[in-house]
């Protein structure tokens, strides 16, 4: 696996095939005292010995985030239905002295960092430079890139990541999220059309978005609780 490019293949009503990475860790949103998210912690790391290896994404796997077969049982409708639009088409767009926000809502993670200081979308408003640094945090903080902040010259202000995928785990609701996918790394559809190619997004790990493969928040509705009994790489689905 050693140089190979990361990508990740969605397959028919199945798992995701994570290729090209050699680990994939937990990131656990922290809250403060009055529930809002404010960091990000880290949890387990596992270590990725095939290639590709198969993540669940029905939301019924005994061995999260591993697939174990159950989405065959289950009889899993996995259907696509998210745009291979980019994200930009058809955003809301709020415009600010200084910034400008453009938000994709069927795509939201719940995460809720944009909700910290004020909400995002009221402080891209108002023009100062505490408000301009706050809603760039809360913006740049949401995992899905839901939320697309631009400087005056039309630049998207966000954080570089490396190619990474990390489990979501939301330490204020106790739940759990969908997966992070950073660094550029591409989704390709189980037709084999890719989607836009983001520096971050979030894949669908409850089983029950209506913007499949993407998460639309749909977990923090159905109180999604990953069961994670073995942690161990199932033999015969990781192929």
């Amino acid at each position: 696996m050693a140089g190979k490019k990361p990508y990740i293949k969605v397959t028919k009503n199945g798992p995701y095939l994570v290729y090209g990475v050699t680990e994939i860790d937990e990131k656990v949103i922290l809250t403060d005292g009055e529930g809002f998210s404010v960091d990000y912690g880290k949890g387990k790391t596992f270590e990725i010995k095939s290639d590709p290896v198969a993540l669940c994404r029905c939301g019924l796997s005994k061995n999260a985030p591993f697939c174990d077969g159950t989405h065959i049982k289950s009889g899993f409708d996995g259907t696509e239905k998210a745009s291979f639009e980019p994200m930009q088409v058809n955003a809301n767009v709020i415009k600010g002295p200084n910034l400008t926000l453009k938000d994709k809502e069927g795509y939201c993670a719940f995460a809720r960092f944009c909700d910290v200081a004020g909400k995002v979308w009221n402080l891209v408003t108002v023009g100062d430079e505490e408000s301009d640094k706050k809603a760039q945090e809360e913006a740049c903080a949401c995992p899905a890139g839901r939320l697309m902040v631009f400087d005056k010259e039309g630049k998207m202000i966000e954080n570089k990541y490396g190619p990474s995928v990390s489990v979501l785990e939301d330490s204020g609701l106790k739940i759990s999220g969908p997966l992070w996918v950073k660094g550029c790394i591409r989704v390709e559809s189980c037709d084999g059309k890719s989607y836009e190619i983001r520096n971050r997004q979030t894949l669908c790990r409850c089983g029950n978005s209506d913007n499949k493969p993407f998460c639309d928040g749909t977990h923090a509705s159905v109180r999604f609780k990953a069961k994670k009994t073995l942690n161990t790489l199932p033999k015969g689905v990781n192929q």
